[in-house]
């Protein structure tokens, strides 16, 4: 009995304090939802900054590996001419190789039939003369 006549006496600090203590609960909920949006609003700027960042990375990746094969393609576009150029001179080597062993033979053969079995191999008039070509001193 004592509480309802407490309160039925002093009803009006009551009120007060209870719209008081509810204003300071609201003001609390507000500032903690306004605060809680700013940092909503400062992560979602931070996401979108890496997405940005993540895809201009991406971006200049695909750009750099694009060069990065196009100078693969021109180093094999070259590769490939110097190994056709080599083949081309190797083939040549062994023609000229075979020819040169064709030519000594039919010199020393040569030689051999003018001397009568009296000529070192390669001493001959003709292998001189091939001597003499291989050295660049002309016929």
């Amino acid at each position: 009995m004592n509480l309802v006549k407490l309160l039925a006496n002093n009803w009006q600090p009551i009120a007060i304090i209870a719209l008081i203590g509810t204003g300071l609960a609201v003001s609390h909920h507000q500032g903690y939802k306004a605060a809680f949006a700013k940092q909503q609003a400062v992560i979602d700027k931070m996401e979108h900054d890496k997405a940005q960042a993540l895809l201009l990375s991406a971006q200049n990746y695909a750009r750099e590996l694009e060069n990065a094969r196009a100078e693969a393609k021109k180093y094999e576009v070259k590769a490939h001419a110097v190994g056709m150029a080599l083949a081309k001179k190797q083939a040549e080597v062994s023609r000229l190789k075979t020819e040169n062993k064709k030519e000594i033979e039919n010199v020393l053969t040569q030689d051999r039939k003018n001397a009568s079995g009296g000529c070192i191999d390669g001493f001959g008039h003709h292998g001189l003369q091939l001597y003499n070509r291989a050295l660049g001193y002309g016929n």
